[in-house]
């Protein structure tokens, strides 16, 4: 509940501004982060690099009973 407030309350802080100050929402970009703190970004691993090493088989599920 409280996580679906705060997600309110900050789109409507957001369409305030936009509304209050007459602008049009301009998005930052993908590399907005990058931006922001490059030295941050590069230390960061990414979604798509592979951080485990785990070798085991993911489980398998049961087999059915034959009743």
């Amino acid at each position: 509940m409280k996580a679906i407030v705060a997600i309110e309350q900050s789109i409507l802080t957001a369409a305030w501004r936009l509304l209050a100050n007459g602008e049009c929402y301009a998005d930052p970009g993908a590399d907005h982060f990058k931006r922001l703190d490059p030295i941050k970004a590069k230390t960061t691993p990414s979604k798509n690099s592979t951080v485990s090493d785990s070798t085991s088989p993911s489980p398998q599920p049961p087999e059915p009973d034959s009743h």
